[in-house]
């Protein structure tokens, strides 16, 4: 149906323009119609559809530009031996002992076992902190579009097309440089892990490796043991192809202080003219949701860069920096909002003053967001708003003590049949009894016995992350006989999470709490 909110809308788009009040014109093919200020003329189409008044901040959607959705139901690991100095020191041989009971073998068992119960639970946890697109998808036995969110991996715009190449783990140099670089042509993307890890080590060297692909499409994520003279060689050789674009690097920063107790140099980059977005990454060593971690790049910003970076550049990071890095591939459809984009949105309460609309984004928290829309559709909000935009076959769900209602099932959807209440209880039967169920997954992938790249074939989800598999079975016998796993890591900022952040001691991270009083 035709939907027109109002409320103060805060465009993003590349005059930053704040309409207060303002209407968002939402058309039946899930794009945005016009946006108007309120009281102008509507468009074609909507005379005969009344706005609905939202009272609060209408925003895009917030982009989470990193993350590995499979694992985004376990806790925070409170890895030992914090700092490691780059990405293959907590894995591998020398990996802490716990790493695979903690973090591996519970995503593997719940991603075999209940894959729908587990991509619907991630995605909730990111779309009520404001999420509508998301990086990260777990690699499975079939292609799995995003039941809630828009799943950047999986996402096929333009025309059907999947433009969009992603690599958590290192590519050879060869295969970097003969299969990757040549499909950078300036209509595919490339989200690529590099230098991750504290400066002045060996991974830098990935960078070097990297160098045939630094061209426009290429987002580079963490990038923490980068140097200034490596993001100018990064900027410099992306404007040699095209002198109106700009390179892109994803900041993590929960993670990687979490991990390596340093983050990207984010103001070098800012320097050399790099686009900068953030990503949550995991929740082994992440934020909830991007909009926590947004509120880590604020706290950085303001007690170790000087305050470098104004309110509104920060919320550039989590909407128009990465609308405009995906728009290599996707063409300009989501982060700003303007008449033809995707009408992926977020509507927030006002809770600081009305005039302050960039803190309000970077101050709220989970109990502020009152609608998020993806596609035109509503998926999560307030009751009063989710009746008013008419959204269909609701659950009811509580987050930070808050009434709200979530769309998770869509009628007339084989493979996404499970509702809210029906996803907990699936991954509850799993953690119940891991081994049985792990059996019982292998036993089900060994009877269907066909390609396990058939759209009919039984979903199951591999990690992308060290020991994840990368899609390949494991036999049943290696399942830890005593696995446990974790509760499922709740959808909010809680207690249990500022008790670890307290006990890991990282300095960076001990402002967080301040902004979920």
């Amino acid at each position: 149906m035709a939907l027109v909110l109002r409320g103060t809308v805060v465009t993003c788009d590349e005059d930053h323009r704040i309409l207060d009040p303002g209407d968002v014109y939402v058309g039946d093919d899930g794009r945005v119609a016009a946006v108007r200020a309120a009281g102008q003329a509507p468009p074609t189409g909507f005379a005969q559809a009344p706005p609905t008044d939202t009272g609060g901040l209408i925003l895009p959607g917030l982009i989470d530009l990193h993350n590995h959705l499979l694992y985004n139901t376990l806790p925070l690991w409170e890895a030992p031996g914090v700092p490691y100095q780059h990405h293959d020191r907590w894995v591998g041989e020398k990996h802490p002992p716990d790493y695979s009971t903690s973090v591996t073998w519970p995503a593997k068992v719940l991603g075999q076992a209940a894959p729908e119960a587990l991509l619907k639970y991630v995605e909730v946890k990111a779309l009520i902190g404001g999420t509508t697109a998301i990086q990260g998808a777990p690699l499975s036995t079939r292609p799995v579009d995003g039941w809630l969110l828009r799943i950047i991996d999986n996402e096929k715009l333009p025309a059907g097309a999947d433009m969009v190449m992603t690599a958590a783990l290192q590519l050879d140099a060869e295969v970097l440089r003969e299969e990757r670089a040549p499909k950078l042509d300036g209509t595919r993307l490339l989200i690529y892990h590099v230098a991750e890890g504290r400066a002045g080590t060996i991974v830098r060297r990935e960078f070097e490796d990297l160098e045939p692909c630094l061209r426009p499409g290429l987002i580079g994520v963490h990038a923490t043991a980068l140097t200034a003279a490596d993001f100018k060689k990064w900027q410099s050789a992306v404007t040699a192809v095209d002198a109106a674009e700009k390179a892109t690097v994803v900041w993590s920063p929960f993670s990687n202080h979490w991990l390596y107790h340093e983050t990207t140099n984010v103001v070098e980059a800012d320097k050399k003219g790099l686009r900068i977005a953030l990503g949550s990454d995991w929740s082994p060593s992440g934020t909830k949701n991007v909009l926590g971690e947004l509120k880590v790049a604020d706290a950085v910003n303001r007690h170790e860069l000087g305050g470098r970076f104004s309110d509104r550049e920060l919320c550039d990071m989590v909407t128009a920096n990465p609308g405009d890095a995906l728009a290599t591939a996707w063409g300009p459809h989501v982060g700003r909002l303007r008449r033809g984009s995707a009408a992926d949105l977020l509507v927030l309460e006002h809770h600081t003053p009305a005039q302050d609309v960039y803190r309000n984004l970077i101050d709220a928290t989970e109990r502020h967001i009152r609608l998020v829309v993806v596609r035109g559709r509503p998926f999560y909000g307030t009751p009063s708003l989710m009746k008013a935009t008419g959204a269909e076959d609701t659950d009811a769900i509580t987050v930070a003590g808050s009434r709200r209602r979530v769309a998770v099932r869509e009628p007339g959807r084989t493979d996404a049949a499970l509702d809210w209440p029906g996803v907990r209880r699936a991954l509850e039967k799993v953690r119940g009894d891991p081994v049985a169920a792990w059996r019982a997954s292998q036993d089900a992938l060994a009877d269907w016995g066909g390609p396990l790249d058939d759209p009919e074939a039984p979903l199951a989800l591999f990690g992308d992350m060290p020991e994840g598999d990368t899609g390949a079975f494991a036999a049943a016998g290696e399942v830890p006989l005593d696995l446990v796993v974790p509760r499922l890591d709740p959808l909010t900022h809680d207690a249990a999470f500022f008790s670890a952040v307290a006990r890991a001691g990282v300095p960076q991270l001990q402002h967080l709490a301040d902004y979920y009083p």
